[in-house]
């Protein structure tokens, strides 16, 4: 640093300044502080009234980023409400057809609550929008998922309900239309044509000439095929699976063997007047989880609405008459 001189008039002589250090060190601070604040100054008047090359390109790609972004969230919101829109109609009309219980939303939201894997984007603001979509793609592949499974459930239950529909009893034993065959006694409490005595009728009784052809009512396997001491004389025991089986008694030919696999439609056997019987007829029942069940109830697939409702009158008057029914 220079040496700084002053006139000395009493000494009529030039003498050297003596700055004390403490006055200096002031001086110095006082023009770095001044410096600082006039650099800080000049680059913040730079960097925002001015673009550099470089600045211009980061603005450019930050703004490009903004708008993908946003075009990702509208596919995802989209996405997802397209979603929403699968699981109600899975629940109220899929689900429903095939006689599923629902999922609630509860099981499809499991695994949603929390955040916490993404509160260092969050905390971050200029990361805030990339972890709004990772949340998003995170439920949406979540729920995806659970749909997913639950379709895979429905297709099963269509496969299964198709096989169930060809394989539930739902013709009719013998052809209505004929004149020759008529009902003779309905299911349901009656007086025993031979002991005289009130029984449980487990099944319809169908008269008609013997040698009938008899149609298995399902697709199912013959689990019996022979003479049943028990009063049903030659019996077909048909088991269709989902628990319906049927039993075809008082057959005077069995065509149908033990083990056969038989198609809705197939001759089984033809009419007779074997065992407990007082005439050519078709003992005819339905049978669904072991328990007996009225076969009329499956007279639906080839039958009119007119046939169907002769067939209810005839069965209001057949059980009051004694003597012509046949078990």
């Amino acid at each position: 640093m220079a040496t700084k001189y002053f006139y000395n008039s009493e000494t009529l002589s030039y003498e050297a300044v003596n700055i004390p250090l403490k006055t200096r060190l002031v001086r110095i601070s006082v023009s770095f502080c001044t410096a600082m604040v006039l650099s800080t100054a000049a680059i913040f008047t730079f960097s925002h009234f001015f673009n550099t090359p470089k600045s211009y390109i980061l603005k450019q790609a930050n703004e490009d980023l903004l708008v993908k972004y946003s075009l990702l969230m509208a596919r995802l919101s989209s996405t997802n409400r397209s979603l929403n829109e699968l699981m109600e109609r899975d629940n109220k009309v899929y689900r429903s057809i095939f006689e599923v219980d629902v999922i609630p939303v509860s099981v499809r939201n499991a695994g949603m609550g929390g955040v916490a894997r993404y509160e260092p984007l969050l905390s971050i603001p200029n990361t805030v929008p990339v972890a709004q979509a990772l949340i998003m793609m995170d439920r949406i592949t979540k729920k995806a998922y659970i749909q997913s499974k639950s379709l895979d459930e429905i297709a099963g239950y269509a496969v299964q309900k198709e096989m169930m529909m060809e394989c539930i009893p739902s013709i009719q034993p013998l052809n209505m239309s004929d004149p020759k065959v008529r009902i003779s006694a309905a299911f349901g409490w009656r007086t025993d044509p031979i002991y005289r005595v009130l029984q449980m009728h487990d099944g319809i009784d169908l008269a008609s000439p013997a040698g009938t052809p008899i149609h298995v009512t399902g697709n199912g396997v013959v689990e019996e095929a022979k003479f049943n001491i028990h009063g049903y004389g030659n019996t077909v025991l048909v088991d269709h699976g989902f628990g319906y089986k049927t039993r075809y008694a008082h057959l005077d030919k069995i065509i149908a063997q033990k083990g056969n696999l038989i198609k809705r439609g197939e001759v089984i056997g033809t009419v007779g007047n074997t065992g407990k019987s007082t005439g050519p007829h078709l003992h005819y029942e339905v049978r669904y989880k072991s328990s007996a069940t009225n076969p009329i109830n499956f007279f639906s697939d080839d039958i009119t609405a007119e046939e169907f409702d002769k067939i209810i009158k005839a069965l209001a008057n057949v059980n009051s008459v004694y003597g012509t029914d046949y078990q």
